[in-house]
């Protein structure tokens, strides 16, 4: 668990947002093989004399959930378990799943399966990008006395992503990050991170330039080649 922001307004938060990021595009290149591999096994039947019922179409419910997919879950499931068994604000507690509608039934039915009651379960088919999904919490969470602890859940290399968020949109709340393994290749993995980074906004800019502007200050204080 990797507590990043140091509290303002939040220093009394009350309940619980898990926020699991499972957006994800389905490699073409298993979802052929899934496909044609389903239709050899509908082929094979049907020549044996089963029935037409024997052909079920496939769709993208179909598919398996990748497996750093799986791993996000399994890291929410274990975040999850910590927090009821420590927190006394622990029945305020949701968690929220980001992904297209075609995934969430999956997605629900593992986390079920993992110990967490439905009752938890919120669902967000809107949001695209990490940041999109942290504006939609923001929302909710805005004029709340006491607004919840934050955790969101991605793979480890979304930190950078996160931290970017965390920094311009919620220094004010306590938010943690929790990040599972990716074992994919690297390259596919920065052309997804680059898809993510949010764009750099007012804030981004204004503090660079606050951050040239001390630099130039303390140089002109401290010189490095000031003679001794």
């Amino acid at each position: 668990m990797h507590y990043y922001n140091k509290l303002s307004r939040a220093d009394f938060t009350y309940g619980n947002i898990l926020l699991l990021y499972c957006i994800f595009n389905v490699d073409k290149s298993t979802s052929t093989s899934s496909i044609s591999s389903n239709n050899n096994n509908n082929n094979n039947k049907n020549k044996n004399g089963s029935s037409e019922q024997n052909n079920v179409s496939t769709s993208s419910s179909s598919y398996h959930l990748p497996d750093y997919i799986t791993g996000r879950i399994n890291v929410c499931i274990e975040t999850f378990d910590v927090i009821m068994n420590s927190k006394p604000d622990k029945l305020h507690t949701s968690v929220v799943i980001v992904s297209k509608d075609d995934y969430i039934k999956e997605i629900k039915q593992k986390l079920i399966a993992g110990g967490i009651s439905e009752q938890y379960l919120e669902y967000d088919n809107v949001s695209k990008t990490v940041d999109s999904a942290f504006n939609t919490i923001l929302k909710r969470i805005t004029k709340l006395a006491n607004p919840p602890s934050i955790y969101f859940i991605g793979s480890v290399w979304q930190k950078d992503v996160f931290n970017s968020i965390v920094a311009s949109k919620l220094k004010e709340y306590k938010v943690f990050f929790e990040g599972a393994l990716d074992n994919r290749p690297y390259d596919v993995v920065q052309k997804e991170k680059l898809s993510e980074e949010p764009k750099k906004g007012y804030l981004f800019y204004k503090n660079k330039m606050t951050n040239k502007a001390i630099d130039m200050l303390l140089n002109y204080i401290f010189p490095k080649n000031k003679n001794k």
